[in-house]
């Protein structure tokens, strides 16, 4: 199975786009360990990008489950970073469609490079920080999973945010936007899921309108 919380699992198709809601981030490395160590034994391109402490946690959780870390990071087939400046337009700004852009060149280069597809792990809190409005990540995720699912992508994307950081009201429209969350110890099906690409329009006519407001006023 691609992924496991306290014994339940679940197997995760290409073009899926999940959302782990975590309180400590101690709670990353466990679930994405899992699903990386699927996707390097099927011949998948992996990717995750945190605080160093996450990363290093996350190698030593593979290595626990047998994976050779070294030895599919001079592969190529893994790829940590710590940085978070190459997620970030000029380095500095969040931009939804300059990472989703990120995401698709990753997936060219690796299938470019033999591999099978890709999965790649974010802790989204660690990278928008400081740098990203509510109405921002929520963009980037109606996008990714218009993309990612309705186009039936190669990739399998796991995305963590901290659910003490956002808002109550960016909790409940983040779900919306995940067919499969992991939320504390569960892995849950969200029957509230929506169609992305029509959420895509309704995020696109509020930007819209504030934009309007702003210049109204």
């Amino acid at each position: 199975m691609d992924l496991s919380v306290e014994g339940k699992s679940e197997r995760i198709p290409p073009g899926s786009h999940i959302c782990q809601l975590y309180s400590k981030v101690t709670e990353i490395p466990g679930v994405t360990a899992r699903l990386l160590r699927v996707g390097l034994a099927a011949s998948e391109k992996c990717l995750f990008a945190a605080a160093p402490a996450q990363v290093e946690e996350l190698r030593e959780e593979l290595a626990k489950l047998n994976v050779d870390v070294n030895a599919a990071l001079a592969s190529g087939q893994l790829v940590l970073h710590e940085e978070r400046e190459s997620f970030l337009a000029n380095g500095s700004r969040f931009d939804p469609y300059f990472l989703l852009s990120s995401h698709q060149t990753f997936i060219a280069q690796a299938l470019r490079e033999g591999w099978k597809a890709v999965r790649i792990s974010i802790d989204m809190t660690w990278l928008t920080s400081d740098v990203a409005t509510p109405e921002q990540i929520l963009k980037y995720e109606a996008a990714s999973d218009a993309v990612f699912t309705f186009q039936n992508a190669p990739i399998i994307a796991l995305m963590h945010y901290d659910h003490s950081k956002l808002m109550p009201g960016l909790v409940a429209e983040l779900l919306k936007l995940h067919p499969i969350s992991v939320v504390g110890k569960y892995i849950k099906r969200n029957p509230y899921y929506l169609n992305s690409e029509q959420y895509m329009l309704k995020v696109l006519r509020m930007s819209r309108d504030k934009d309007q407001g702003r210049a109204g006023s």
